[in-house]
């Protein structure tokens, strides 16, 4: 019994399953899903003096942006991440795969992912 919950333990642990991780390439097919997405931090934006939305783009800059994650200051805090540690680093981020419903270019996101985890190189 012991054992068993080791392993549930584990399990719960691991960010990601390779299973559900997917590249910045598949995004578009896994709209409206919880997913995996795995990807390089290639440039982010930080919200400015009032604003409270960061943005972090994965595996090509804005504007020619593929992937990005959105991600408010409350959510950063509760991740406990600092975007600035990120670059150029190969990161995980779990959550739903939707666009902001203005953006004329329907850019996929996750918005405030349930977790960011760097990998371990």
């Amino acid at each position: 019994m012991k054992n068993l919950i080791i392993a549930l333990f584990l399990l719960a642990s691991i960010p990601c399953f390779s299973q559900d991780t997917i590249t910045t390439a598949k995004v578009q097919e896994y709209m409206d899903k919880e997913v995996c997405v795995v990807g390089k931090v290639v440039s982010f934006k930080l919200a400015s003096e009032g604003k409270f939305t960061n943005y972090i783009n994965i595996d090509k800059p804005y504007p020619e942006s593929v992937f990005t994650v959105v991600i408010t200051n409350n959510y950063l805090e509760k991740l406990n991440i600092k975007i600035e540690d990120l670059k150029d680093k190969t990161i995980f981020i779990k959550g739903k795969i939707t666009t902001y419903k203005n953006d004329p270019k329907q850019i996929p996101q996750i918005y405030n992912p349930t977790s960011i985890v760097v990998k371990k190189e």
